[in-house]
């Protein structure tokens, strides 16, 4: 299964590529910003166990919250996929989702590798 691309900002000045919600470019300052995307692959960089939810995701408790260093460069939050079992430094891939943020899963690779 190929991973899921990520969607971010690309500045049409400098070109730098940053995650979505900026006004302006964090480069340059340049409002020029449009839709790009990135590849959802990369490596775990550490997580955190939700038990205690706000309660607008009270019912999805618990779940982990991943910080993932993609390939493209960029360091991303997102969520490990349900049954995820979380170790630091292996390969994730984004997954389809309908949630407004990415959601990872443990790689092939990581697996075969005894990561997982």
């Amino acid at each position: 299964m190929s991973a899921r691309p990520i969607a971010m900002l690309r500045c049409a000045d400098c070109g730098r590529i940053d995650s979505p919600g900026r006004a302006v470019c964090a480069g340059c300052l340049s409002p020029r910003l449009g839709p790009a995307s990135v590849p959802g692959t990369g490596r775990l960089s550490t997580w955190t166990t939700v038990r205690r939810a706000p309660t607008a995701f009270r019912d999805e408790a618990p779940y982990d919250i991943a910080v993932v260093d993609l390939d493209a460069g960029l360091r991303v939050t997102g969520r490990l996929a349900k049954g995820t079992v979380p170790v630091a430094g292996a390969a994730v891939r984004a997954v389809p989702g309908d949630a407004p943020y990415p959601i990872f899963e443990m790689a092939a690779s990581s697996a075969e590798r005894g990561y997982a």
